[in-house]
């Protein structure tokens, strides 16, 4: 779904309501559900249901209740604005914004689609204040209008950039074009700081990794492809990885050709040329091999989960590192060898409650992640457990020295099993990939190295 078809579909209420359940209420009876032949207690049912795992608050200013329905249309979005403020935590605090999303027809996948649009439409907090803070429901559309035609293409404005940053650009196409390689990659952490007169000279395919949002970035070129990896904790290295495995995941890299890619210390002036293979790091990820049990694992949800690790390790958790492990995929071999050590905290919710790629889930994960044990994540995103105890017969023999008791469990069961498997270092912030009780992958924090 684009920006564009979810903006020109949205409808917008001026909030009188005071409370989170009466504010969700204003906006279902905002449509004319006679007209669907549906009843609007029936949503509100599902909406409920829905919260009742997690409130969905988005940000301090933003809540996105949602819900699948039975339902013959397609999707439905209610855009909501309080200038008095809606009382929608237990505490009181109040939220201004409350977008309500509803799909039919239990389409789970265009579920995630329309959320992670909105998500992607509402993710600044500048342009949120401007919605808050627009005179009239006609001012919001019209806000929302100019943030749709800002997605479009055009060409970026000139800025001053480093020299060093222009002369490494230009080697860099030098070699890339010696070498024939299929793109060039670019990893920094803005967009105005990169130096398009040089890259003129490059006809090939364009990778632009930035840990900004790219939502009112646009670009006129062919063969560029743009991608938002907002984890600037990496080092600069692990950034351009990162960005080579979101290439991947959207078919726009083969794994058997070089890429050239260029990068600078925080993402800042490029000032180092490396040419890599996708295939050394990310063939077991997304392998071709139709036998693996791990080709049915969606690369959005090994993607998502790295996501996770990545934030967990740089946030940890009220302060403190934490530790965490996820296990994904060829889940009914993987619970033979498990136990459960806690409660299953996810036990009884239906499966579009507990899928990791619902972004509202988050901080639920997040917070679930303190307890010892493992998360059980079966190839479609599904959560199956956490707390969970890993008991495999087998032990790794030949890891890397340093690692503990998290990462040979890990090992052992993605030795003894087609799951990958994903650990986060309590003492490093290290986020670590395994499958067939190897390490394909690692990302280290950039204040643990150089690079």
């Amino acid at each position: 779904m684009e920006i564009e078809e979810l903006v020109n579909s949205i409808s917008v209420v001026e909030l009188a309501a005071p409370s989170r359940l009466e504010a969700i209420r204003e906006l279902v009876d905002s449509i004319n559900w006679q007209e669907h032949s549906f009843l609007p207690d029936v949503v509100m049912n599902a909406i409920e249901e829905r919260e009742a795992t997690a409130q969905t608050i988005i940000s301090g200013d933003l809540a996105m209740p949602h819900a699948i329905i039975d339902w013959e249309g397609d999707h439905c979005v209610v855009f909501g604005r309080s200038r008095e403020g809606v009382a929608y935590r237990a505490t009181g605090d109040k939220l201004h914004l409350i977008v309500l999303v509803l799909v039919g027809q239990g389409d789970h996948v265009r579920h995630l689609e329309v959320l992670a649009v909105v998500a992607e439409l509402l993710n600044d907090e500048g342009f949120r204040r401007s919605l808050i803070c627009a005179k009239a429901a006609d001012d919001i559309r019209g806000l929302l209008a100019e943030r749709c035609r800002q997605s479009r293409p055009a060409l970026l404005p000139k800025a001053e950039l480093p020299l060093m940053s222009v002369a490494i650009v230009q080697h860099a196409v030098g070699l890339a074009e010696s070498l024939s390689a299929q793109a060039l990659l670019l990893a920094l952490d803005r967009y105005d700081s990169i130096p398009w007169e040089p890259l003129a000279c490059w006809k090939g395919r364009l990778l632009i990794i930035t840990s900004k949002s790219s939502n009112d970035v646009v670009i006129k070129r062919d063969n560029t492809h743009l991608f938002d990896s907002p984890h600037n904790s990496l080092s600069r290295m692990d950034r351009a990885n990162l960005g080579l495995l979101l290439a991947a995941a959207h078919g726009v890299l083969d794994h058997e050709s070089d890429v050239v890619c260029i990068t600078g210390p925080r993402g800042q002036t490029l000032d180092s040329i490396t040419v890599t293979r996708p295939a050394i790091h990310f063939s077991a990820v997304f392998s071709m091999k139709e036998q693996r049990a791990t080709t049915s694992i969606s690369a959005s949800v090994i993607l998502r989960v790295l996501s996770l690790a990545i934030e967990l390790a740089a946030e940890g958790r009220e302060a403190h590192p934490l530790g965490a492990m996820f296990v994904i995929g060829d889940s009914r071999r993987v619970l033979k060898h498990t136990q459960q050590l806690v409660l299953n905290p996810f036990h009884g919710f239906a499966r579009r409650l507990r899928n990791i790629l619902d972004p509202s889930l988050a901080e639920t994960v997040k917070e679930f992640a303190t307890l010892d044990g493992a998360f059980i994540v079966q190839a479609d995103g599904t959560i199956w457990s956490v707390g969970t105890y890993l008991n495999p017969t087998s032990r790794v023999l030949d890891l890397p020295g340093g690692l503990g008791a998290r990462h040979q469990a890990a090992a052992a069961i993605t030795a003894e099993t087609d799951a990958v498997a994903v650990t986060v270092s309590q003492s490093t912030g290290t986020v670590t990939l395994f499958q067939d009780g190897k390490v394909v992958l690692t990302l280290e924090r950039a204040t643990l190295t150089r690079w």
